[in-house]
């Protein structure tokens, strides 16, 4: 999974970790198929999961109605990585997908290892919360 790394340290929660660390992470996830139509996560569901889309298109939607699409390369769910939320939107594959999953309690193993992980963790959930700021204005 070596081949994830340049992508993956793109993203706005890992850009500022080392390769090494992110490697480790990279190491824990998974791949994951879902075909077209299938729903990812239900709406009021708790996740313990992250998903990048390494390929094919989602559509996140809210109330029935589509309020996002997401495409390669793009991270969602990552806030179930840092809290216990459940989740407010419903993800719905719009094609065949692939995605590589972060499972939660294997992040945070990781990041307790290190001597900062209590700022490592506060760090992803500030990336998180400006990022949905950024996206919601």
């Amino acid at each position: 999974m070596s081949e994830f790394l340049e992508k993956i340290k793109k993203l706005y929660v890992f850009e500022w970790f080392e390769e090494n660390f992110l490697q480790k992470i990279i190491n824990q996830s998974q791949i994951e198929n879902f075909s077209k139509w299938d729903e990812i996560i239900l709406e009021w569901e708790k996740s313990w999961k992250a998903f990048v889309i390494i390929s094919g298109i989602v559509s996140i939607i809210k109330n029935w109605k589509n309020i996002n699409t997401l495409f390669e390369w793009d991270i969602f769910w990552e806030i179930s990585l840092v809290t216990n939320e459940k989740r407010t939107a419903t993800v719905k594959a719009e094609t065949d997908i692939k995605v590589l999953t972060f499972d939660k309690n294997t992040l945070l193993e990781i990041i307790n290892t290190l001597p900062n992980w209590e700022l490592i963790k506060n760090t992803i959930l500030n990336r998180i919360i400006m990022n949905n700021k950024i996206n919601h204005e």
